[in-house]
């Protein structure tokens, strides 16, 4: 498998495997679901976030991973809705002036081939942000109508803890209540949620082999 930044060519692919985890309550057992985003927001965040994808042997793409950086979340919409967080604790007002990342989705698709890999996925997003200084990350869980459990224990892994939750409106779906959960970055974070991966093994290989290549962007290549 092969973990690298997306490219523009890669939106299709991305709402395929958008597609692929549509609201299922079934799923939420085996894998979890993914509301997603529409194929001009998928472009924009390729231009202007972290995206990351996951491709097999033959270049298709089996998962995709979207972190946005601080002046990409203040400029979203997660942003403006902020103080309709109900927050358990002190809120935004701590983090005006802090450097605030927020991981966006984490999608792969169904089956083990492609799920072994989710965690080196979600670590590529996560370490985008960290070495760009954030020092802090947010991400929010779908908890009703139905819990998606999927990525609860990558949250547990790197130490975030849920702080509140919001009420939001999907088209197609309806009301979506959500977990925030709130994680503060410090310098060995990566290496403690490598460590304490349950396919660390898996997760540190395919991170050990970061690169730059010749266009100047970021790959993480590794064969398994």
């Amino acid at each position: 498998m092969i973990i690298e930044s997306a490219r523009p060519g890669d939106v299709a692919a991305m709402l395929e495997v958008k597609r692929a985890l549509r609201l299922d309550p079934a799923r939420a057992a085996e894998g979890g679901f993914l509301l997603g985003a529409s194929a001009e927001a998928y472009a924009w965040y390729v231009e202007h976030a972290h995206v990351w994808v996951l491709r097999d042997d033959a270049g298709a793409v089996g998962g995709f991973a979207v972190a946005l950086p601080d002046a990409v979340l203040r400029a979203s919409d997660v942003w403006a809705r902020r103080r309709e967080i109900a927050w358990e604790g002190e809120g935004w007002d701590a983090l005006e002036s802090a450097r605030v990342g927020y991981f966006d989705q984490l999608a792969v698709r169904p089956g083990r081939r492609f799920r072994l890999h989710a965690p080196a996925l979600a670590v590529a997003a996560l370490r985008a942000l960290v070495d760009d200084g954030h020092e802090h990350v947010f991400a929010t869980v779908v908890r009703e109508p139905v819990r998606n459990l999927a990525s609860l224990p990558l949250l547990a892994a790197a130490g975030a803890r849920r702080i509140g939750q919001i009420d939001e409106e999907y088209p197609d779906v309806g009301r979506i209540l959500s977990d925030v959960h709130h994680l503060a970055v410090d310098e060995g974070l990566i290496g403690r949620l490598l460590a304490g991966s349950a396919a660390g093994r898996r997760v540190r290989r395919m991170l050990a082999r970061a690169r730059r290549d010749d266009a100047g962007t970021e790959s993480i290549l590794s064969r398994t």
